[in-house]
């Protein structure tokens, strides 16, 4: 069995893609790794990430926010800044939850397997908080 490190974030009402990337982006999280940014867009239901140039991450961005695509789940790679962590941000249908799926060199609790989710919430919250979050749900199955 993998391990699966995700926490799950429910708005009160529908959110805008790029709204919400944009904030997180002025946080100072970054897309870019080497150069390249890995992104979502579910066409069919096969989960199929896609690696681009930076340069096309304002195209990216654009793209997902149209109409078209609210009932498809879309995503991006993001990096939490000075850290060398990650995780891909996915806009499930519907836009009331996004999902971080931590999978790029986890934090951990000292001396634990199990992740320390307080490290990721103390980074997120106070940026989606004013955006109408009402729930937020953190899994660690390892």
């Amino acid at each position: 069995m993998s391990r699966s490190i995700d926490i799950d974030f429910t708005f009160g009402e529908s959110f805008d893609v790029a709204a919400v990337i944009r904030r997180l982006m002025g946080a100072e999280m970054r897309a870019s790794f080497d150069g390249e940014v890995s992104y979502l867009v579910d066409e069919d239901g096969m989960f199929d990430w896609r690696k681009g140039r930076d340069s096309e991450l304002a195209s990216f961005i654009s793209v997902v926010s149209a109409e078209r695509w609210k009932e498809r789940t879309v995503g991006i790679t993001l990096y939490f800044p000075d850290s060398d962590s990650g995780g891909d941000f996915l806009f499930h249908p519907g836009r009331e939850t996004v999902s971080c799926v931590i999978g790029i060199n986890p934090k951990v609790l000292p001396g634990s397997r199990f992740c320390d989710f307080g490290w990721y919430l103390d980074k997120l919250i106070p940026l989606l908080e004013p955006m109408g979050l009402v729930r937020v749900e953190a899994t660690d199955s390892a």
